[in-house]
């Protein structure tokens, strides 16, 4: 009987009509930002999570809706007054709005798994960012159902809306979702824990409230003070959940990285394989520079991989957005193991640093092949890229003297200079 009455809900819900509507929004915002992700587990997953914000701010306007409906009918006070409780009833249509949230979740969630899968490594999604997108789900559900049943207003369904998109942009320690999964980090168990029970506190008192809750009760019934007692509960759960901590926290090292056979060496994270041929290839363009005038680390390690306290490990590259970064954190590592040190006059520190620039500008060009290394910013201040991006298409002889050059001029504009 019960799912009879939980498939009537669903069928004469209103989201019925907007479910094309989230489910284009969850797909539109997991292509919309870039494609990246595609191939490194815990990056796909935090894509998948992430739609759930976005959709989760129209289902909750919807909830909001919905829940309303015995406002519209005008039928809130007998409802409240009947001898059965009222409480199962909200249950069924609770549910039947989280089914459409969850529904709308989904096909998200399975695209990202399909497209990452040909070029992942071993692993799957990691349920933990999955889990996250769940309770934005039901926690936008119930939260836009208890303000459509405690308010008569037309107006409470885009209160509701923008009342999810400030407090979820606004309020960073309270925050349900994640922008992104880069592999140094994971969810921490106890802020995900505090989530989900907070999730789950709103979706009960989204249940049990009665509407008139929001009455003068001149009876003193128990009613009259539950208003209050929840928004009590409400705070001292958002409380926990910013006394929790970070949402993610610094993963622990693997015993193992991911490492290339060709020298210089280049180490990543395991979830990361799909990037080894592409940083090698980097590391091998600046290594094949002849001369001998540049001092290459035998190995680049991705940023995690090391302790922090390694006096070069600053330097180490991090996969930012498919590993257009990499380039800026290669150039930075043989700068580290290149560039003499020296004691540089206040007189020669402009060009000291401007000649530092140049070759940094260059490194970064030659290590990825073209000028897009340098991003749309066109390099450090005052390199003429129109130079860089020349000497970078000469011959490779040429681009050594070049380099033999610049590393010549920055001798002489310090004093005391000594290799590394």
């Amino acid at each position: 009987m019960t799912a009879v009455m939980l498939w009537t809900e669903v069928r004469r819900s209103p989201l019925r009509w907007w479910l094309p509507v989230l489910i284009a929004l969850d797909v539109a915002m997991l292509f919309g930002r870039s494609t990246w992700w595609i191939g490194v587990w815990p990056e796909a997953s935090a894509a998948a999570q992430l739609p759930a914000y976005f959709f989760g701010m129209v289902l909750g306007g919807g909830a909001a809706w919905t829940a309303g409906r015995v406002h519209r009918a005008g039928i809130a006070e007998q409802l409240a007054a009947a001898a059965r409780l009222r409480w199962p009833a909200e249950l069924l249509l609770l549910s039947s709005t989280l089914i459409y949230g969850l529904v709308a979740y989904a096909p998200g969630v399975m695209i990202a798994a399909v497209v990452s899968a040909p070029h992942a490594g071993p692993g799957f999604l990691w349920l933990s960012y999955l889990g996250i997108g769940v309770c934005l789900v039901v926690l936008s559900a119930s939260a836009g159902h208890l303000a459509g049943k405690l308010w008569s207003s037309r107006f409470v369904p885009p209160i509701a809306v923008a009342i999810c998109l400030f407090g979820q942009t606004v309020l960073r320690p309270v925050r349900f979702y994640v922008l992104s999964g880069h592999v140094q980090v994971e969810i921490a168990a106890t802020a995900f824990a505090t989530r989900f029970a907070f999730a789950l506190v709103m979706a009960v008192l989204a249940v049990t409230i009665p509407a008139r809750a929001v009455h003068r009760d001149t009876r003193g019934t128990p009613a009259g003070v539950l208003r209050p007692l929840a928004a009590v509960t409400v705070m001292a759960g958002l409380v926990m959940i910013a006394m929790a901590g970070p949402l993610q926290v610094t993963r622990a090292a693997p015993s193992q990285p991911l490492c290339s056979a060709a020298k210089p060496r280049v180490c990543l994270w395991p979830e990361e394989g799909r990037y080894v041929g592409l940083v090698s290839a980097m590391a091998a363009r600046l290594a094949a520079l002849p001369g001998g005038g540049l001092k290459l680390p035998e190995t680049f390690y991705e940023a995690g991989l090391r302790d922090p306290a390694i006096p070069d490990a600053a330097a180490d590259f991090r996969l930012l957005e498919g590993g257009v970064s990499v380039p800026s954190f290669l150039s930075s590592a043989v700068l580290n193991s290149t560039l003499p040190v020296c004691d540089v006059p206040a007189a020669n520190s402009e060009k000291f640093t401007h000649e530092a620039f140049r070759l940094d500008a260059y490194l970064q060009v030659r290590s990825y092949g073209t000028a897009e290394a340098l991003g749309s910013g066109g390099g450090p201040p005052g390199v003429d890229m129109r130079e860089i991006a020349d000497v970078a298409h000469r011959p490779e002889r040429v681009q050594a003297q070049w380099v033999s050059d610049r590393l010549a001029a920055i001798r002489r504009a310090g004093e005391n200079c000594r290799d590394r």
